[in-house]
């Protein structure tokens, strides 16, 4: 099954479907994802009452709605993460709760397309209010990529019709779409672009790039958000008085379940929110689409943002979108991006700050940002086929996404600072409960991201142990597979059986963080461009534009490529105008950034270590089952620090951790 091919695409997608992970270190992953991960999940949007508030309006409970007005979309996120899972595994359990939530919400849609359990359920008669604050076109848009991951695993046309409903009734009630209606959370354009994809119906993807023109186009958008502000307020009020005539006191503590997130952070932080609310630039509703050249405000919304653009752009070619994406991409990640990948430096704000403003302790850095960031790079890659893209992916994947999970997938990181003193953990659930859902749909499509096709051009992005068989126009099959070593071993094995007449194209990327690569294309040794000392030029001290992709061409039949990629560990510098970091390293190993924890550093002063310049590392194999290599390096008191991946941190309850470490020249 082949992934849809837009026309200003530069590379086709392999659709993860037809891919199968054999690689232990991500297998085992998703199958933590699939066993645990995602009916945890399940469990605790029963326990907050997310589903029930479907079930209140279908008339299958009485009850009183609970959660925020966004909270639709963390159930509409899970079903299709779970259905994105059963594309390549069968579990009654998971089916059968997949198909009862689709005839939920079919007993709760509106005859005209209408969901949204925050208005349904505490103000019938109103509908599209609040577009900056409120959700509904967010959620909407989380209800129709399920209905299209559900779609393309079973053909269940009634299900992609619920999808399409909900988009008819946008494209009806805004025939005439303004600058005021564009929403304040992205979300709605992807699902749209991607419905237009299935059904082929043009109408999809002329109301999403509509929604993406008006966007940064209103006029007075301060007054317009202080006037939302007080709806919402006076609204929220009105719910208050809902729940206290039907509640009581004790359903009422009951319902408070899952406390918020810290919002400490730097002086003025509240001023400068309020600043960027008034402004539009949390919204990125300051400037028309064309000039965001710099990434700005929320964090997870800016990534989504972007992403639709880049997918706007694959279906037609205007040259002015993609220019303004490579230009706000490149600031990201030279400026306003952590050397773990991550993104969002502020609290409150949840988004980015000022060009090197990359606090350790305050860094926000939500998984759902560093997702979103990879949904944008994936993007950009099918659009260009520029290495650096997928890069990046591969870093993030590493660092900061698979951090927001634990080992065994029941407790998660909404955000992600590189220093703690001890008082954060991971938690079973929030009552903001995006990033559980988000981190399980892209593990269920972690395929997508390793291989894509041009003409008679294979491209390898991502170095994860995988198979799949290609089926090419004239009926004869090109077979991979793959075995790798990472992110451990920098060893790579690849056999291609091209099946056709013709010669076949290879693309290999040669990741940033590796020197001296050596290749063997059937024994036979290929020439790799002259090492070249790492650029070390961004904020973060890591630089994707070091990577490249080495062509080479295999003829038909069974060929053998055998790659080295060595995994040396680097003592990383920062941008000396990331004032927090002068005066210290991280270190990196290959694909991963590691840390400091205090449990495994007892007698050490976690997070005030400082290890010296001459100091030696050791690289050990740890006892896990994951086996995965921790490091030792001397501290400048003679102690000896253990330093594990950044991605495993928190797995063992409440510890001091850091990133960044004094460093004596």
């Amino acid at each position: 099954m082949e992934s849809n091919s837009s026309p200003h695409s530069k590379l086709k997608e392999v659709h993860f479907s037809i891919i199968s992970i054999t690689d232990k270190f991500w297998k085992t992953r998703q199958e933590t994802n699939r066993t645990s991960a995602i009916l945890h999940q399940w469990n605790q949007l029963e326990k907050s009452q997310t589903i029930n508030n479907f079930r209140y309006l279908s008339g299958e409970k009485e009850g009183f709605r609970t959660g925020y007005f966004y909270t639709d979309s963390d159930s509409h996120k899970w079903v299709e993460a779970a259905s994105l899972i059963l594309h390549n595994t069968h579990s009654k359990q998971l089916a059968k709760l997949v198909e009862d939530y689709f005839i939920l919400i079919l007993k709760t849609q509106e005859d005209d397309g209408y969901i949204f359990t925050y208005n349904q359920f505490h103000f019938p008669e109103q509908r599209w209010m609040n577009f900056q604050i409120e959700h509904e076109l967010y959620t909407l848009g989380h209800l129709i990529e399920a209905t299209c991951a559900y779609y393309l695993v079973t053909g269940n046309k009634a299900v992609l019709e619920i999808g399409e409903k909900a988009a008819n009734l946008i494209s009806n009630d805004f025939s005439n779409f303004k600058a005021k209606n564009t929403p304040g959370h992205p979300e709605i354009e992807i699902a749209l672009i991607k419905l237009f994809r299935i059904t082929k119906k043009k109408c999809y993807l002329k109301l999403a790039e509509t929604i993406l023109e008006k966007r940064g186009k209103m006029k007075f958008f301060a007054l317009q958000i202080i006037k939302e502000n007080f709806s919402q307020s006076k609204r929220g009020k009105t719910v208050e008085k809902q729940r206290k005539t039907v509640l009581t006191d004790s359903q009422l503590d009951n319902a408070k379940i899952m406390s918020d997130l810290s919002k400490e952070g730097p002086l003025g932080l509240s001023i400068r929110t309020y600043l960027q609310f008034l402004s539009g630039k949390y919204f990125q509703q300051n400037t028309p689409i064309r000039k965001l050249t710099k990434p700005v405000g929320h964090s997870v919304r800016w990534g989504y943002l972007a992403t639709s653009i880049a997918m706007l752009y694959q279906e037609t070619g205007d040259e002015s979108l993609l220019n303004a994406l490579e230009e706000s991409w490149n600031h990201m990640v030279c400026k306003r991006m952590y050397v773990t990948g991550g993104i969002g430096s502020l609290p409150l704000l949840e988004g980015f700050g000022k060009d090197y403003e990359l606090n350790n302790k305050y860094a926000y850095n939500e998984t759902c940002a560093a997702i979103s960031s990879i949904f944008w790079s994936w993007e950009m890659l099918i659009a260009t086929g520029q290495a650096h893209y997928a890069d990046l992916i591969e870093w993030q994947l590493y660092n900061a996404f698979l951090v927001g999970i634990s080992k065994d997938g029941t407790s998660y990181f909404y955000r992600n600072p590189l220093e703690t003193r001890g008082n954060f953990e991971r938690k079973s659930w929030y009552k903001t409960a995006c990033c559980p859902s988000n981190i399980s749909r892209t593990l269920a499509k972690l395929g997508q991201y390793i291989y894509s096709i041009n003409d008679f051009t294979l491209w390898i992005h991502q170095y994860i142990g995988s198979s799949f068989n290609y089926d090419l126009e004239d009926g004869k099959i090109i077979s991979v597979s793959m075995k790798s070593g990472f992110p451990w071993k920098g060893s790579v094995k690849i056999i291609i059986e091209n099946g056709s007449e013709k010669k076949l194209d290879i693309k290999l990327r040669i990741p940033s963080w590796t020197r001296k690569a050596s290749i063997l294309v059937n024994g036979k040794e290929e020439n790799i461009p002259k090492y070249c000392e790492l650029d070390e030029s961004t904020a973060s001290g890591y630089s994707p534009y070091d990577s490249y992709y080495l062509p080479i061409k295999l003829d038909t039949g069974k060929s053998k490529i055998e790659m080295s990629l060595p995994m040396e560990t680097f003592l990383k510098k920062s941008d000396k105008k990331v004032k927090c970091n002068r005066g210290k390293i991280a270190l990196t190993r290959g694909p991963l950034v590691y840390c400091f924890e205090s449990i495994d550093n007892v007698d050490s002063n976690i997070p005030d270590s400082t290890i010296k310049s001459c100091t030696g590392i050791t690289e050990l194999i740890s006892d896990s089952e994951d086996k995965e290599l921790t490091l030792k390096i001397d501290e400048s008191s003679g102690k000896i620090l253990k330093a594990i991946p950044y991605y495993s941190w928190g797995n063992r309850g409440k510890s001091a951790m850091q990133v960044w470490i004094n460093y004596e020249e």
